[in-house]
């Protein structure tokens, strides 16, 4: 399966979970109805009979009307609660255990490592650096949680950053790529808001329960008929509640068993290093805190943690992990069965193999063809690693000691602004007007480095800033948002790379920040964003070849290759900022399997001549990127 069909795997999946939600809404109306009558005919009669005429004497269809209603109000209102009180991202997730979020700035060497690790797999997939945040917790776990990958974070346990080596590690964080690559973050968090709606009728039974025992007033008053009917009432609801709660738990283990054996076998193929995903399993399994986690609100996001993060009666009867015996079996088939006791494991470099990093000038070295580079979206591989963790290490230490701070990395995004603009000067200017006081001075000390620093190297140290960006204020991204936006509408024309910085680092902090919404899927064809994907694809013809009759067979033949021959290319001087950025606007809400057409006749465009520039492969991957199908960097 590919990362496409995956993608529309999990949209699949939504539709399958709200009919799921349905149906328990219709038997919990079911059930609620049925107790409230037997605690009618009780209170009236002493009997618990149901015959057609006492129905008729006590009950109505105004009254199982209402009930259905509320009931399904009181669901609806639950499910909608918490879904929003989510609706941050990966962060309210991660706050919701206890996490604590790792600045990027730290100097701890277990954490440096750590991220490290994130960092390197997301830069080697295209994906953006989620946050990292950190359990309190002597267990070995881990998850994936957000909306978009541009709002995703990682969360550890103490015990994972601890007690696993760095090849552990390292497949762990590919288990969760895998999550996040699968279209599964979404879907956990809309899990969590509908089981939510579901339980809130057993939690309501439990107060009015506990109220009713509780209260010596109630006790002593007269009519204790009354109160023994509201106290049936309420434990009825707890009864009905704890249905819900083994449906939901049904749902949960229906929905992640098969997921996590999915993202094992991707963590090898990732890594290529199965000891890695399975070392970690086995030191699992000879921890005596195991996978648990404490915290109170765990067992709500126990569908998406990489091990059983709880341990109860449902978690045993319907487990959402498969036992870890199988999922070493799985992995490694001559396992003999002995789990690995751990001990707290020192931080350690990463080995990187040798790779030829001469640039990207000859992709068609590396893809025969469009639609290799298309399968390659949403996947790692240890070359990839490998090439990335050698970009970083060629960044200059200045700067990238800069990219890690949220400070700093405002003054090194104007710097590489700034160098490109033809007139520095009114760029500093806007700057000043614009931006906190002493950036412009900052940003003038990086100047130099960013105008000798490789081409290939912008666009990792750009992601890298993109992470540090994410730790501002509120306020203060909306300041540098303006600054960065006042700079590039400044001389009224289309910079290409003005814009790649406009689409890579404004959407992603964005998205992160509140200020945009993720896209949803509507069109299932490019037939309806015709427009939009003339302009888009016209403009990587002329990034890529400036002679107006080679930009044109380029477009074409990209078209012939993915029979879209009906789009016609747009004249260069027609294209403006506006209409781009609500071109790509409009493309993002494509649906998933529609993708795929669009970004083979991009590759293609670029691939025409055999010959492609570092600038017209950065533009596609921010165009990949802008619509949540990550593209690796490709080295060559």
């Amino acid at each position: 399966m590919n990362f496409f069909e995956a993608q529309d795997r999990a949209r699949r999946n939504t539709s399958w979970l709200i009919l799921l939600f349905v149906l328990a809404v219709l038997g919990l109306i079911v059930l609620t109805n049925l107790l409230l009558i037997g605690v009618l005919v009780y209170s009236k009669t002493g009997q618990l009979t149901f015959s057609y005429e006492v129905l008729r004497q006590f009950y109505s269809f105004e009254i199982f009307l209402a009930v259905a209603v509320g009931v399904s109000l009181l669901i609806f209102a639950g499910s909608l609660y918490k879904t929003m009180s989510l609706s941050g991202g990966g962060a309210s997730v991660a706050e919701m255990l206890g996490g604590r979020l790792i600045s990027q700035s730290t100097n701890d060497l277990q954490e440096r490592q750590l991220l490290n690790v994130v960092e390197e797999m997301a830069i080697a997939s295209g994906t953006p650096i989620p946050k990292v945040y950190l359990l309190d917790e002597v267990s070995i776990n881990a998850f994936a949680a957000g909306q978009t990958p541009a709002n995703a974070v990682i969360g550890v346990t103490y015990g994972t950053m601890t007690r696993l080596n760095r090849e552990e590690l390292q497949a762990v964080i590919a288990h969760e790529f895998s999550h996040i690559f699968n279209g599964d973050m979404r879907l956990n968090i809309r899990l969590i808001g509908i089981l939510h709606g579901i339980l809130l009728i057993g939690m309501i039974g439990y107060f009015i329960l506990r109220s009713m025992l509780y209260s010596r007033r109630s006790r002593n008053r007269k009519g204790g008929g009354g109160i023994a009917a509201i106290i049936a009432l309420g434990g009825g609801l707890m009864v009905i509640g704890y249905v819900g709660t083994f449906f939901g738990q049904w749902i949960k283990a229906t929905i992640s068993r098969q997921r996590e054996y999915l993202a094992d076998s991707s963590a090898v193929q990732f890594t290529r290093n199965k000891d890695g995903i399975a070392g970690a399993l086995k030191k699992i399994g000879g921890l005596s805190a195991s996978s648990y986690i404490d915290a109170p609100t765990a067992p709500e996001y126990s569908h998406a943690y990489f091990a059983n993060g709880i341990s109860s009666f449902w978690q045993s009867l319907l487990s959402t992990h498969p036992p870890l015996e199988k999922r070493i079996k799985a992995i490694d088939p001559s396992w003999n069965g002995e789990f690995t006791r751990s001990e707290i494991v020192q931080p350690s470099k990463s080995k990187t193999k040798p790779v030829q990093t001469s640039g990207f000038a000859n992709i068609a070295a590396v893809l025969s063809s469009a639609e290799q580079a298309i399968n390659r979206v949403g996947t790692l591989n240890e070359e990839n690693i490998a090439y990335v963790q050698q970009l970083i290490v060629a960044l200059p230490t200045g700067l990238r000691q800069a990219s890690q701070q949220a400070y700093s990395a405002r003054a090194v995004v104007y710097a590489i602004l700034i160098s490109q603009q033809k007139d520095r000067q009114q760029a500093l200017d806007l700057l000043k007007q614009h931006a906190e006081q002493k950036m412009p001075d900052l940003s003038e000390i990086f100047l130099p480095e960013i105008d000798r620093l490789d081409e290939k190297l912008k666009l990792p140290l750009l992601e890298l800033s993109i992470n540090a960006l994410k730790e501002l204020s509120s306020n203060q991204y909306i300041r540098f948002n303006r600054a960065v936006t006042q700079i590039i509408v400044a001389d009224k024309s289309v910079d290409l790379n003005e814009w790649i910085i406009q689409r890579l680092v404004l959407q992603q902090l964005d998205l992160h920040f509140g200020l945009r919404r993720p896209a949803r899927g509507r069109y299932s064809n490019l037939a309806a964003v015709k427009s939009a994907a003339e302009e888009l694809l016209s403009l990587i013809a002329y990034v890529e070849h400036k002679d107006q009759r080679e930009a044109e067979s380029a477009f074409n033949t990209g078209l012939k290759q993915v029979g879209m021959t009906a789009l016609k290319i747009t004249p260069r001087k027609s294209l403006k900022l506006d209409s781009l950025n609500q071109s790509l606007d409009q493309l993002m809400q494509l649906k998933p399997l529609a993708k795929p057409r669009l970004l083979k006749a991009c590759v293609a465009i670029i691939m025409h001549d055999g010959k492609t520039t570092t600038k017209g492969i950065e533009l596609v991957r921010t165009i990949s990127s802008c619509l949540d199908c990550p593209m690796p960097p490709l080295p060559v």
